[in-house]
């Protein structure tokens, strides 16, 4: 039996990013490309924001994506939102420890 791919589904809306399904080795790219576009300077650049409540999974790959997203941020914050234990991960990773900009809401 040969592993199932991988589902992944980014609706963004100018800063605001919603994730539906896994983020994995296989779906990093997507969401690393949509993020950066989330997070590119323009007019009123502000928080950059990433909704976790339709996530059912997220990798490590997934996690330095957000990491990644938080260091070109700079002062500006990366809030995650939707709770759900992709959240749990990040509290216990000490992500919003380690990276400032990173806030999670709930």
């Amino acid at each position: 039996m040969s592993p199932r791919p991988s589902l992944l589904e980014v609706r963004r809306r100018g800063a605001v990013v919603a994730l539906v399904g896994e983020v994995d080795l296989n779906t990093c790219d997507l969401l690393r490309s949509e993020l950066a576009l989330a997070c590119a300077p323009g007019p009123g650049s502000d928080d950059v924001v990433i909704d976790f409540s339709g996530l059912t999974f997220i990798g490590s790959s997934g996690l330095r994506v957000l990491i990644e997203a938080a260091e070109s941020l700079g002062e500006r914050r990366l809030v995650l939102v939707g709770g759900g234990w992709a959240i749990y991960v990040v509290n216990l990773l000490g992500l919003t420890a380690r990276f400032p900009n990173i806030v999670v809401e709930q």
